[in-house]
């Protein structure tokens, strides 16, 4: 395979992985919402102390905004990469471009 055949199937694979982790990332945030939901619903009836309620929702938000925006922004950085990848391949075919 040529050089332009194996960097056109690294920028296909990159993209896919970009989408991936981008739907992980959203993902992991709607199931953190969805638990949040939950503790809230368990304080509300009183399964919860008011510490354990307040401390599982902090908890979970948190964990959900750094895991979720990890995951979605190592997404985008490897979409960048692809990009970047893409356009030193075309400038190195083309040097006009």
């Amino acid at each position: 395979m040529d050089d332009q055949g194996r960097i056109a199937a690294k920028v296909e694979r990159a993209r896919e992985v970009e989408q991936v982790l981008q739907r992980l990332g959203w993902s992991v945030v709607v199931l953190g919402v969805i638990g949040v939901a939950t503790f809230a619903v368990l304080w509300a009836v009183g399964q919860l102390s008011a510490e354990q309620g307040v401390s599982l929702i902090l908890g979970t938000a948190l964990a959900v905004i750094l895991s979720g925006a990890t995951a979605y922004a190592a997404g985008v950085n490897i979409g960048l990469g692809a990009e970047r990848l893409e356009l030193a391949a075309r400038t190195a075919v083309d040097p006009a471009r």
